[in-house]
């Protein structure tokens, strides 16, 4: 996936976090688990971008797995709110929850070929020494 995509849903995602959270901060019964996905969901994207930036290989692929780290604990707060009574918005639940699993098997594939490409990078580096 070209990483302008990646970077245009994972924004579009933390958006939709940010807009399931709010009314669940309100409220003491969803508060806690608002802030946790809150503050991983929209995490997610911003460790994204500073991956994009990165100044070196090993920074990028540092970033890379900490947003995949991201999304993958967005979505267990997300599977936490769907067994959760009281919680209405269960229809847009089930859609982050979706998009949270594609996003992490993106980041994932991504994730192992920067790895690959980092150790590859090292083994090139110690026979040219």
């Amino acid at each position: 996936m070209a990483p302008e995509i990646l970077k245009t849903r994972t924004g579009a995602f933390a958006r939709r976090i940010v807009t399931l959270c709010l009314p669940m901060l309100e409220d003491a019964r969803t508060r806690d688990v608002a802030r946790e996905l809150l503050r991983s969901g929209t995490a997610a994207n911003a460790n994204y971008g500073s991956a994009q930036r990165g100044r070196s290989h090993d920074e990028f692929t540092a970033r890379l797995g900490q947003a995949r780290e991201d999304i993958a604990e967005a979505k267990d707060w997300l599977e936490l709110l769907w067994g959760a009574r009281g919680v209405t918005t269960t229809e847009e639940i089930l859609a982050l929850r979706t998009e949270a699993d594609e996003l992490t098997k993106i980041l994932t594939r991504a994730y192992r070929a920067a790895r690959a490409a980092q150790a590859g990078n090292r083994s090139h580096r110690s026979i040219t020494r």
